[in-house]
């Protein structure tokens, strides 16, 4: 067993405990009092915790069963589903990076109507990009891969594939970074205290993704760095454990958490009024409490 799938083997389990504690918190607190999750950020934050779910385990699956052989359904089921795992995760950065945008750039309030459309424009990309890998026959390959690695027969097809995924990790990088450095910009000091965190979910990208672009392009031009995999294997599984961080020093959760205790000590039954203490309604990220 090389050293990559030994690392798979070891850190998917430990992101994929990470992705549900977050989960399982934001269920939780919508269980306690809806209020205190109703807003588009964690909504899309939960988002975020099932796509890095989702890639955990077609990562730690794969390496479990790297014997499996190309070719067949159960092989290419595999495929698809490491590849659908991994666009999810950058189209829901990419989501709550306009969100951000939105909200803390250009001060617009949250609408149902733009959520609902945030929502519908990142499932059909997410599905026009699995059905354009699908189309250059990345899931059915046997030639030009190892494992149940995406990959064509084809070296253009190969080519193609390589620079799309590459080009949209770097992709959901720079907006990230672009749309934390915007949001610090019109961020006032009091704000910043309350918002500048929910830019760390974004921001994660830069960890996540960078090894993976960087393999990904340099295979695209048939350069093989093999050392380039290990780091690669390691910020991939990375992904549950820093959402988790991020929700974790989040001061928005923290007060959500905050609410739910005093909320289930004292029997609250009035959840809006509660919810409303505390700085939580529908306007999604609150900057007038901060402190």
């Amino acid at each position: 067993m090389n050293l990559p799938n030994k690392i798979n083997l070891t850190i998917h389990p430990i992101g994929m405990t990470c992705a549900i504690l977050v989960l399982v918190s934001i269920i939780g607190l919508t269980l306690i009092n809806r209020n205190l999750a109703n807003r588009m950020t964690v909504r899309l934050i939960a988002a975020i915790a099932l796509a890095d779910l989702l890639t955990h385990v077609g990562e730690f699956y794969s390496a479990s069963n790297i014997t499996l052989p190309n070719g067949t359904p159960l092989c290419t089921a595999v495929s698809v589903f490491r590849s659908f795992s991994r666009t999810f995760y950058c189209f829901t950065n990419l989501a709550i990076c306009f969100h951000l945008y939105r909200t803390l750039v250009l001060m617009k309030k949250t609408t149902w109507k733009v959520e609902v459309y945030t929502w519908i424009v990142t499932a059909v990309m997410v599905v026009v990009f699995t059905l354009i890998y699908y189309a250059l026959g990345v899931f059915s390959g046997k030639a030009r891969k190892s494992a149940c690695n995406p990959g064509a027969d084809s070296k253009t097809m190969n080519t193609i594939y390589f620079l799309f995924v590459g080009i949209l990790d770097l992709i959901t990088i720079a907006v990230g970074i672009f749309t934390t450095v915007m949001g610090h910009r019109n961020l006032n000091k009091t704000a910043k205290k309350m918002a500048s965190r929910s830019f760390l979910y974004p921001l994660s990208t830069c960890i996540t993704l960078i090894f993976e672009a960087l393999l990904l392009i340099l295979n695209a031009f048939g350069i093989m760095i093999l050392e380039i995999s290990i780091p690669k294997t390691i910020t991939v599984g990375l992904s549950g454990f820093l959402t988790l961080l991020a929700f974790t020093i989040d001061p928005a959760t923290h007060i959500a958490f905050k609410s739910a205790f005093y909320q289930v000590k004292n029997g609250n039954t009035n959840t809006k009024d509660i919810g409303n203490q505390y700085g939580f309604n529908s306007n999604d990220i609150q900057l007038n409490d901060a402190k």
